[in-house]
């Protein structure tokens, strides 16, 4: 039997990271995340957020994400059917906008609670499955040598991934083209590759760079350019013939469609928490479907709570047919999990848990290894 929302419970942790990520505007060496439970009755649900403040236009931090959801969000849903999903999102939506990483991890918890109570996959509730597993990218900071970005590429592939990406910017595109070329020589033609620079280039060195990458058989481009720049995509797109996938400037219904009306985009990147959640997700995919534009799945780097949303997600979205970014504790970036039974990757794809829900169950003694002095948390 159904019941309401009767309890949320929020965990704050800090997962090192098992490689340190170099990106162009900062080193990546811990996830500061936030795990989600709600309660109705016996049921619970899990969700989380992974906010990484300055990085994809996010200015939530871990603090500030528990804050929202306990002094805010949590009035506004307790006493509600976890099923009024379109409900619930539009009032934490309302209350309020500047936190979609704390709206995330609640409105995903709840979509776990209604398919456990319901007995379903997550993937059910969502319209049933599309595809049971989906091709997993690896992603390769920007290293300190070429030499150490090349043995970091050929271990990936010798672990059973078929794309790559790799980080870009912050230093001349000469470097980047010279990175990519020696990969590309590394691992072969039939490994994709694909660049992101997260928002940090001028127009000139974007077009640089990807003139100087086509010849490289470059699957995609990721954010080249400022996430406001919907003008210089398109140019980049028309110029360079590369595909160009909008990240940081694709963060909510509306910008979506800019997307769209300016030809900025040739592809949507998808990452829950950014959208706000699961409903809000769904909804920018259908802009993308709308337009005949195909999706990246992706997922912030989170335990295998967030990783195990995504996947169901993608799952039942038929325009997720892209190798996407889903990696995911110790196969991942981070050096454990919480979760008694992690996502499993294997040769190159991760397989969409099974069982109530998204399939997943805390590990308390990891839960509490891994918690944060929430009396020492910055907002």
């Amino acid at each position: 039997m159904r019941g309401r929302i009767d309890r949320v419970e929020v965990f704050p942790v800090r997962v090192p990271n098992r490689i340190p990520l170099k990106l162009a505007g900062m080193l990546l060496e811990c996830q500061e995340n936030v795990i989600v439970r709600v309660w109705s009755g016996d049921h619970f649900g899990l969700g989380e957020s992974e906010p990484v403040p300055g990085f994809q236009g996010c200015s939530e931090t871990a603090a500030t994400v528990c804050t929202a959801i306990r002094t805010t969000f949590t009035p506004l849903v307790i006493g509600e059917d976890p099923l009024n999903a379109e409900w619930i999102s539009h009032r934490l939506q309302r209350a309020t906008p500047q936190s979609p990483y704390a709206m995330s991890g609640l409105v995903n918890a709840i979509y776990d609670l209604s398919a456990r109570q319901l007995g379903l996959p997550l993937y059910a509730l969502l319209g049933g499955r599309f595809r049971d597993r989906i091709p997993v990218v690896w992603t390769l900071g920007i290293g300190a040598s070429i030499d150490a970005t090349v043995a970091e590429a050929v271990d990936a592939v010798r672990r059973g991934f078929r794309h790559l990406k790799l980080k870009a910017g912050g230093r001349p595109a000469e470097a980047d083209i010279a990175s990519v070329a020696a990969v590309r020589k590394a691992v072969g033609a039939t490994i994709g590759l694909r660049i992101d620079a997260n928002a940090s280039l001028p127009f000139d060195e974007a077009r640089k760079l990807l003139h100087g990458l086509q010849p490289l058989g470059l699957e995609l481009a990721e954010q080249p350019l400022d996430m406001h720049d919907l003008s210089g995509a398109a140019r980049l797109i028309e110029e360079t013939g590369v595909r160009v996938m909008p990240d940081e400037g694709l963060h909510s219904l509306t910008s979506a469609l800019a997307q769209v009306q300016h030809r900025a985009a040739s592809i949507f990147g998808i990452k829950l928490a950014k959208h706000g959640g699961l409903h809000n997700a769904r909804k920018i995919i259908a802009v993308a479907e709308a337009a005949g534009l195909p999706v990246y799945p992706g997922n912030q780097p989170s335990t295998s709570v967030g990783t195990a949303t995504a996947c169901h997600l993608f799952a039942a979205a038929a325009p997720a047919s892209l190798a996407g970014d889903l990696h995911v504790g110790p196969a991942g970036w981070l050096r454990d999990d919480v979760v008694t039974r992690p996502v499993r990757i294997a040769n190159g794809f991760v397989h969409v848990p099974e069982g109530p829900g998204i399939g997943m169950d805390l590990d308390d003694v990891k839960l509490a290894a891994y918690a944060m002095d929430e009396s020492r948390l910055v907002n």
